[in-house]
């Protein structure tokens, strides 16, 4: 897999693969199918994850499908870089992850994706709070709270959201990226499903 010349090693919450460390400790041994799927499914609302596709992705992208859901998401366990933070995808959301996990320059979902991690996930920041892309010599590792994410291509200037964590638990990741994309943070486990009228 080659690398992303604008994405370095993290897109989101999602750290990517080629930027491993070698000092890195060994990966923990594969959760049990059972055991993957009741994780998986905790990423979302309770009304998503029990009805969501379950899937394992490989560090190439390869999806190799559990459990057939009923609804429009998938969900999984260890984005690269967090083996153990699961997510919840719609169908453009998963495409946004797969364009990036296998390094296409930018995204071809074409309309909003939606992702949960309720257990929330990890990003780079510099010392004044800049989120960038991976990890370097003046940046540390940030844990994210439970959050949800819009993958689309929002413009801080003409929508004058942050685009840096900030009281109101929403900003714009990666702004001036083809992988920019919202960050909010509030918990999906608490989320209720729509009313039907």
């Amino acid at each position: 897999m080659r690398s992303l010349p604008f994405l370095g090693c993290t897109l989101g919450a999602l750290t990517l693969p080629m930027c491993v460390d070698a000092q890195a400790p060994m990966p923990k041994p594969m959760l049990p199918d059972a055991q993957y799927i009741a994780l998986a499914q905790s990423a979302g609302p309770m009304h998503v994850g029990a009805h969501a596709s379950i899937a394992r992705m490989d560090d190439r992208g390869m999806l190799t499908e559990l459990r057939s859901g009923t609804n429009d998401f998938t969900c999984m366990v260890g984005v690269p870089g967090d083996p153990e933070a699961p997510i919840c995808m719609d169908q453009p959301a998963l495409q946004w992850l797969l364009d990036a996990m296998r390094g296409r320059p930018e995204p071809s979902n074409t309309v909003p994706g939606v992702a949960y991690m309720a257990k929330g996930g990890v990003h780079h920041e510099t010392a004044d709070g800049e989120i960038v892309m991976g990890p370097g010599a003046n940046t540390k590792t940030h844990r994210e709270p439970p959050h949800w994410m819009l993958f689309w291509p929002f413009d801080p200037i003409s929508t004058a959201i942050p685009t840096t964590e900030n009281a109101s638990g929403v900003y714009i990741m990666f702004a001036n990226t083809p992988y920019v994309h919202l960050m909010v943070y509030q918990d999906p486990a608490k989320m209720q499903p729509a009313m039907k009228h």
